[in-house]
């Protein structure tokens, strides 16, 4: 089997523990819990009332608002981070338009789909 090369050029995250890379990976060094009572829903009726909720956390400048309100959370947390991903890579709309697209991708990986 022919051996490929693979290259990450860019991180973004959207993440319990931040939403910036370093901030993230900082924090999980530190032994930062982004486990906290959750806030987003009334949660009462559950056992549960506790999870790795995403805080704080903003579209504006990554996700058109008209996108935003009819998106599930879960994809505006992806959109996001790949499109922050992209802009660390410094991949800009004139380097896209000369990317061959078969050789490139965002990898976006998520716990869960989404719960609305």
């Amino acid at each position: 089997m022919k051996q490929r090369r693979v290259v990450v050029t860019g991180l973004g995250v959207v993440t319990p523990l931040g939403h910036d890379p370093d901030v993230f990976y900082n924090n999980l060094l530190d032994g930062v819990s982004g486990i906290s009572e959750i806030n987003a829903f009334d949660c009462a009726e559950f056992p549960t009332r506790i999870a790795g909720e995403i805080k704080s956390f903003s579209t504006d400048g990554w996700v058109a608002p008209k996108f935003s309100r009819r998106m599930d959370k879960f994809m505006l947390y992806l959109l996001t981070a790949g499109k922050k991903a992209l802009v660390d890579a410094g991949i800009t709309e004139d380097v896209k338009d000369e990317l061959d697209k078969a050789k490139c991708g965002v990898l976006i990986g998520s716990a869960m789909g989404g719960m609305q």
